[in-house]
């Protein structure tokens, strides 16, 4: 039981990991690659 714990623990906290990974990965292929900021997206949407 605790070491299944454990474990569900460590693969979660991975995931979360990997998550954060990707997630600054695409924002930075975004801003640097493309060339989309946030300020575009704000003005785009409102104006």
């Amino acid at each position: 039981m605790d070491e299944d714990s454990r474990k569900a623990r460590r693969t979660t906290f991975a995931w979360v990991i990997g998550a954060n990974i990707a997630a600054w990965g695409l924002y930075l292929v975004l801003t640097k690659v493309v060339g989309i900021d946030f300020d575009m997206i704000r003005q785009a949407n409102y104006g």
